[in-house]
């Protein structure tokens, strides 16, 4: 980041004084979302290779509605979760930008976010979309929104 651009971020912001470093804030959601997104990312691609054994192992493990989650794994199919592998990995791909103070970042950590809060609907029959799931991704993105002024 070049100087003019540093003194510009000190006189639009108010109170905020830029040094070129992260804000502690912004390292914790980035962190947050290494762990969310590589996990998920994790889980996801073994779900997909492993996707025929994991019937018997929902049947050997008591998991409650179990019925209903193999319906959705069913229903889902393979692909689907290698494709929410795909997307998890965007996603951590711009947690990481975000981490380096690239603005980029945001925008690939948000639309693989919104990806991924469609693509379920669109390959499992009758999913509805948990509520839960859209208030932590809102929360998330406007989190790292608020912090959009530190990225170049």
């Amino acid at each position: 980041m070049d100087e003019n651009n540093t003194q510009n971020i000190n006189e639009n912001t108010p109170g905020v004084k830029f040094n070129g470093k992260r804000p502690p804030g912004l390292t914790i959601l980035c962190i947050l979302s290494f762990i969310g997104s590589g996990m998920s990312a994790v889980s996801s691609f073994f779900v997909a290779g492993a996707y025929n054994l994991i019937p018997l192992a929902v049947k050997q493990t008591p998991v409650p509605d179990a019925e209903a989650l193999l319906q959705m794994i069913r229903s889902a199919g393979p692909l689907f979760f290698f494709f929410m592998g795909i997307l998890y990995l965007v996603s951590l791909a711009g947690a990481i930008l975000m981490f380096k103070l690239k603005k980029t970042g945001f925008h690939l950590y948000t639309l693989a976010q919104l990806c991924m809060l469609i693509l379920p609907s669109l390959m499992i029959s009758g999913f509805e979309l948990p509520v839960s799931n859209l208030l932590l991704t809102g929360s998330f993105v406007l989190a790292y929104a608020v912090n959009i002024r530190f990225f170049h």
